[in-house]
């Protein structure tokens, strides 16, 4: 068994987070990966019986989930998880920059495995994000990607609750499946231009949010 975090759409909130125990499959393979996606979602299932959802990673099984992968969705041409990563600002006023460029698994692995210094903030296009609220600039980026893609999307809309297979909060916060549930909250609310039009706007969404059992799902 295993306990994992999950995202759903906030009814008065942009978000909530929900902690499930699921049974666990061990191993690295992409197979394995699949029936712990598919072991997850029947545990969520089995609490939330109404509630649709999808798994946001590439190992969903569905296609938009895998499209809307940080690895895949693009802004302005590149993958979000190289924007992320090359926006970052370390102690001292470190940036590697050059990082838009790599592979998303690369500037991943680059940081964790060469950078420890302390993360003090973002910058993208010579603008400058706080690190707090946490998990904003990962979001706003996202978001913004959202909005850069062709086909309608709001098919979002249509999910309650969001997964990630691969995130462990116990180890980063960022999160694909938050954003999209943020996303989802802004489109059932017809907000997504309030909310996108400045950072200021933007922040509003985090000044309440938290972990709920009692979540109803009757859209």
């Amino acid at each position: 068994m295993a306990n994992k975090m999950c995202f759903a759409v906030g009814q008065k909130s942009a978000f909530e987070e929900i902690i499930v125990k699921f049974d666990y499959v061990k191993g690295l393979s992409f197979s394995q990966k699949q029936k712990n996606v598919l072991s997850f979602h029947r545990s969520i299932k089995n609490l939330y019986p109404e509630a649709k959802i999808i798994e946001i990673s590439t190992k969903s099984p569905l296609s938009l989930g895998v499209k809307l992968s940080a690895f895949n969705l693009r802004l302005d041409g590149y993958p979000i998880e190289c924007i992320f990563q090359s926006s970052k600002i370390f102690e001292g006023g470190v940036q590697f920059s050059y990082l838009i460029n790599e592979s998303p698994k690369a500037a991943k692995q680059y940081i964790r495995e060469n950078v420890d210094l302390p993360l003090i903030g973002f910058k993208y296009k010579n603008e400058n994000f706080d690190i707090l609220p946490r998990s904003m600039f990962y979001d706003y980026i996202y978001i913004l990607a959202l909005l850069q893609i062709k086909e309608d999307i709001s098919a979002i809309a249509d999910y309650d609750i969001f997964t990630d297979i691969e995130f462990n909060e116990k180890k980063s916060y960022n999160c694909q499946a938050r954003a999209c549930a943020i996303y989802g909250y802004m489109l059932r609310n017809n907000k997504v231009d309030y909310y996108m039009s400045s950072k200021e706007s933007f922040k509003e969404l985090y000044q309440s949010f938290g972990k709920s059992e009692q979540l109803k799902f009757n859209f």
